[in-house]
Order: C-alpha cells, then structure tokens, then sequence
C-alpha cells in the first residue's frame, strides 16, 4: 500500500473526474499530492480529503494551466512546499464541443490553450524541476481516443490530443538522458 511513500507529486484538473480519482490513488500508494483546480476550492479540498482519508498527504493549488507563469508559479510552489516533485501527470483538459464551422473560436482557442498548451507547461516546468533536482522522476499525460478517431464536434480537442501523444513521446526521448520517463 506504499509503493510511493515519500514521493511528491502533481496532479492537474484534479479537482474532479479522472483527475481527482488519480489524485486519490497517488495517495492511497503513499504519495504527497498537490491538487491543482482551477475555480472550485470546494471541490478540490473534497479531493484532498479523501487522498487523507486513504492514508496519504495532499494540498490543493489554484493555478489555470493555460498559461505558462501559473503553472511555472505553482510547480516552484509545490516543490518548494513538498521539498522537491517527483511525479507529474498532466491531466487538465476543456472540450469545445460544437462542428467546426459553428464553433466559437474563442471556445476553440481556449480548448487547445488548456488542453495542449496546458498539458506543455505541465510537461515542461515539472521536467525542469526534476532536471534541477537531479533525482529522475515520472511524467504521466493523460490521453485520449480522439488522439487517434476523427470525432465530429471535437475538432481542438481532437488536435490537442493528438498534439499531446506526439508531445509524450518527444518528451520521453529528451528527458531519458535525465532518468525521467
């Protein structure tokens, strides 16, 4: 049950959903885990209330991943609180669910902004910390089928996902040198 113990990690778009559940499985496994939500404190401190109701540690952090200084801001927070980081899993996401030629460009924008730029400056600042630390570590992103299936009215998620593999992969190749997958 600590397979973790002692490790730090990062879930983002934890404050419900596949997020929250990974968030609460990180800490069931022994690992201290920083929360990140992006309006709902209620929601995410229900989240860290059941990853201490399951044995582990948690905190909620307020940061949109959308943009890069947030999530710069709060990776150096978490790792200055949590005394390092060690996992990282990008799992943020937002949908514009509407055809392409109807959909509003602001509400696509921002699912790519969230679900693509996102998921990079997760990727990014948690590798940096690692790098730094020199201790290796662990990058989860979180996929999906419209990665690689044309789903009608899903364009900017379709493309961020798909956009997220190939980020994935890349990423695996640059930090292997470092002892992160």
């Amino acid at each position: 049950m600590s397979q973790l113990k002692g490790k730090r990690a990062v879930v983002s778009g934890a404050a419900r959903g596949i997020g929250a559940g990974i968030a609460v499985e990180l800490a069931s496994q022994g690992a201290t885990v920083a929360v990140n939500y992006l309006h709902d404190i209620e929601l995410a401190e229900q989240v860290v209330a059941e990853c201490k109701a399951v044995g582990g540690d948690a905190q909620a952090f307020q940061a949109d991943v959308s943009e890069h200084d947030k999530v710069e801001a709060m990776i150096d927070q978490i790792a200055d609180r949590f005394g390092g980081l060690d996992i990282v899993v990008s799992n943020a996401a937002y949908s514009d669910r509407h055809l392409m030629l109807e959909s509003d460009l602001k509400e696509f924008q921002r699912t790519i902004d969230v679900s693509m730029w996102g998921a990079f400056y997760m990727v990014r600042a948690g590798a940096a910390k690692m790098v730094e630390a020199g201790q290796g570590g662990n990058i989860v992103v979180i996929s999906s089928p419209h990665a690689h299936l044309a789903m009608p009215g899903a364009m900017a998620y379709n493309m961020a996902k798909a956009a997220n593999d190939q980020m994935a992969r890349t990423a695996a190749c640059e930090l292997s040198q470092h002892r992160i997958r």
